[in-house]
């Protein structure tokens, strides 16, 4: 099935990004999903930008999209004239994918402690056992990730997860989920978990 919709994390909240050659019928159908599947990561009353991505549909097609989204507590806000400009000149979502800012975590999370973000998040220490990093973008963990991380989480397929040493309890990119194989004595190797073929597979980076 082809991908219609992706959320992405910007400056300001959140940013919905629309392929224009899928019918409306299909955008609204796996809005509707994603948002059922993600509901516990989205935090009450977070803006999304969900403008110029529904350019393209009627007035009373972007009303409903804004009503499903704002169902879940999410709310649509049209983004700055500069804003709108930079995402248009952009034209596609790479392009989108630039305004992505990171949350850095200067610090080890402990068994117990979670981390979401709607962007990409950096952590420099280790992630333990029972803790858990929720990101809409990628995930990078400069030491021993052996918690739960979910990249993507607002169903972006291109967010990976990168550890020095990748052990985690369970490891979950958009909609799909793999766990780490159990190496105990593993030796420090970078490593990131992407989807290829619809699969979570693990590779080691190249530096």
């Amino acid at each position: 099935m082809r991908e219609a919709i992706v959320f992405k994390g910007d400056r300001d909240g959140l940013q919905l990004v629309v392929d224009e050659n899928v019918s409306f019928d299909e955008v609204l159908k796996q809005l509707k999903a994603k948002l059922a599947a993600a509901a516990d990561f989205f935090a009450a009353g977070a803006p999304i930008h969900i403008y110029p991505a529904v350019n393209g549909f009627s007035h009373s097609q972007q009303s409903e999209i804004a009503g499903v989204l704002e169902e879940y507590g999410l709310r649509c806000v049209k983004p700055a004239a500069e804003d709108a400009a930079t995402a248009s000149e952009a034209g596609g979502h790479e392009g989108l994918g630039q305004e992505t800012r990171a949350l850095i975590v200067n610090r080890t999370l402990r068994g117990g402690q979670k981390v979401v973000y709607h962007g990409s998040v950096v952590v420099i220490g280790d992630v333990n056992p029972n803790a858990t990093v929720v990101a809409g973008g990628d995930i990078i963990v400069l030491g021993a990730c052996r918690g739960t991380v979910h990249a993507g989480a607002y169903g972006d397929e291109r967010a990976t997860v990168t550890a020095t040493k990748l052990m985690a309890a369970q490891i979950r990119i958009a909609g799909l989920i793999a766990r780490s194989p159990d190496q105990a004595d593993k030796p420090d190797m970078i490593e990131t978990a992407r989807i290829k073929n619809n699969t979570v597979v693990i590779e080691q980076s190249r530096r």
